[in-house]
């Protein structure tokens, strides 16, 4: 086996155990991490731009994780409730099988719709998970972040100047000139 097809299967195979809420997570993690400390090696902006640059992209992915976690609980628990034989079979035979109806067509249905259920639940599953990763990124964190990242901002700005305001500043031995 090439190096190539090994790698294939190996992330072919990570793909498939892996939701995509997992997967967005795991990127909002990175990018917490990665993006703040490329913004710090930046050499050609002044250190104040970079600070509160690398601060505002990493509370934007602090933000993040926990909303595409709760997009993949929000998906888990609706696609249960969309993966139900009712859902697969036609409003007549439910309404039959509802009434009480024991006849071998409704039956029929009836077990043909809960093997459906179940056979459809993981493709129901991925992707509503998909979708609330999708509507997280595109909605939910964008309005989380502005609502909150300011006033973060503004707080941790106003304890960074009390602290540069409680720090003695000393000046340089200058040499004193008497006429």
């Amino acid at each position: 086996m090439s190096l190539k097809q090994s790698v294939e299967n190996k992330l072919i195979k990570f793909g498939k155990k892996n939701s995509p809420t997992f997967v967005a997570m795991s990127i909002a993690a990175a990018k917490g991490v990665f993006r703040p400390a490329f913004t710090m090696m930046d050499k050609k902006e002044s250190y104040e731009t970079k600070r509160y640059t690398a601060y505002r992209e990493g509370l934007t992915e602090l933000i993040a994780i926990p909303v595409y976690y709760m997009s993949g609980v929000i998906s888990g628990y609706i696609s249960n409730k969309l993966s139900v034989p009712k859902h697969f079979m036609s409003k007549r035979i439910y309404n039959l099988y509802k009434s009480g109806d024991k006849s071998k067509e409704v039956l029929d249905a009836v077990k043909n719709a809960e093997n459906l259920a179940k056979v459809n639940l993981p493709k129901i599953k991925i992707t509503s998970a998909f979708v609330g990763v999708c509507t997280s990124a595109l909605l939910v964190i964008p309005m989380l972040c502005s609502a909150t990242i300011k006033p973060i901002m503004k707080t941790l700005e106003t304890k960074n100047k009390n602290l540069q305001d409680n720090t003695p500043v000393t000046a340089p031995n200058k040499p004193v000139h008497i006429n």
